[in-house]
């Protein structure tokens, strides 16, 4: 059966954009305007030896002819007994995907993880899930881009099919990595903000966990958006995608720094950190913050002016593209590029926030 769907009726032609190796970081510049280098951060890809191309998406959503079984493999912790994720953004992926396989008709299987970071226990649950058997193809948000490939390749090894989303895996056996442009969001952040200092002023940039390629991508689209004005890095810190961490750095940081006008956060949590920081400081008048994810938190933040901006990424809307590839593989066999990017870069601020 084939059903028209408003959501992918909504989406324009894929970008597909094909990296060629793991990044190396590179020393940041202090000052972006008078340092023009390019700072070789582009993302993993699956495949380095596939040429360009460009991929339409789907005009029509299929269902399963077969009791096809998929797992979602997300990064943070789910508690069964009270419903409770460990991360918002999870909770939006993995809310997508319960709707998705109502809609496709298969069955989808959450698979937790009890930290965000917590790479071996991942790669534990993965290994112990794939022996058990009785599922036909995963959908897996990684905590490790390279570390947890094995694993992966492991279960392609014994016939599940794997559709990478949000953070790439180093591996070119996967069917296609579908993700959100984190280098195009993060430039479109970095750009609004050298538009809200009036084209100079003086930046910290909270980072994510760095051995996540989403990180490391979404600090280059940084860099690159503040480049088109005259700012000034003061420091960047990993914060490991972490409220209370990213709280605690900028503490420090208001200690440590004058004239401080703008902290840029990698994620929702690290900027609702950010701003609580700051709040306390009774410096919400003086310095800007922003954000990176749409999740509740954030946007009544938003809407309270303790943060000034952020981007959607549409996880829900991830999460079924995803799984309608692995069902149209599975069903049909058909295939897909290496990595797909979903071209809309929503940018929610007090003007935009209550559309």
């Amino acid at each position: 059966m084939i059903k028209l769907s408003p959501l992918f009726l909504s989406l324009t032609i894929f970008a597909i954009s094909l990296g060629c190796q793991p990044s190396q970081t590179q020393d940041l510049p202090q000052n972006l305007s008078q340092t023009p280098k390019n700072i070789n951060n582009s993302a993993i890809a699956p495949s380095p030896n596939v040429s360009e191309s460009k991929f339409k998406i789907p005009q029509t959503e299929i269902k399963a002819t077969k009791p096809w079984h998929i797992l979602v493999v997300v990064k943070d912790t789910f508690d069964p007994k009270t419903g409770k994720h460990g991360d918002l953004y999870q909770e939006q992926v993995w809310q997508g995907a319960m709707k998705a396989g109502a809609d496709f008709g298969v069955k989808v299987e959450l698979l937790a993880n009890t930290c965000h970071t917590c790479v071996e226990d991942q790669i534990r649950a993965i290994s112990e899930r794939v022996d058990a058997g009785g599922i036909n193809g995963i959908v897996i948000m990684v905590t490790d881009s390279i570390r947890v490939a094995p694993v992966i390749e492991k279960a392609i090894a014994r016939g599940i099919s794997v559709v990478a989303m949000d953070t790439p895996l180093n591996s070119d056996k996967i069917l296609t990595f579908v993700v959100f442009d984190n280098v195009a969001g993060g430039k479109v952040m970095g750009e609004w903000l050298v538009q809200k200092l009036g084209g100079q002023g003086r930046v910290l940039i909270l980072d994510g966990a760095l051995e996540q390629q989403n990180a490391v991508d979404r600090r280059e689209g940084f860099l690159a958006g503040l480049r088109t004005g005259k700012i000034d890095i003061l420091e960047t810190k990993s914060a490991a995608w972490s409220q209370e961490e990213a709280k605690e750095i900028t503490q420090q940081w208001l200690q440590k720094y004058n004239n401080i006008n703008a902290i840029i956060a990698a994620n929702y949590a690290m900027s609702v950190g950010a701003s609580e920081a700051v709040r306390e400081a009774n410096l919400q008048d003086k310095i800007i913050v922003t954000g990176f994810d749409a999740m509740p938190p954030a946007l009544q933040s938003i809407k309270e002016g303790a943060i000034a901006a952020t981007i959607d990424q549409t996880p829900d809307l991830q999460a079924r593209l995803s799984i309608q590839l692995l069902l149209r593989h599975l069903e049909n066999r058909e295939t897909f590029p290496p990595r797909v990017l979903i071209p809309n870069i929503p940018l929610i601020d007090r003007d935009t926030i209550d559309n």
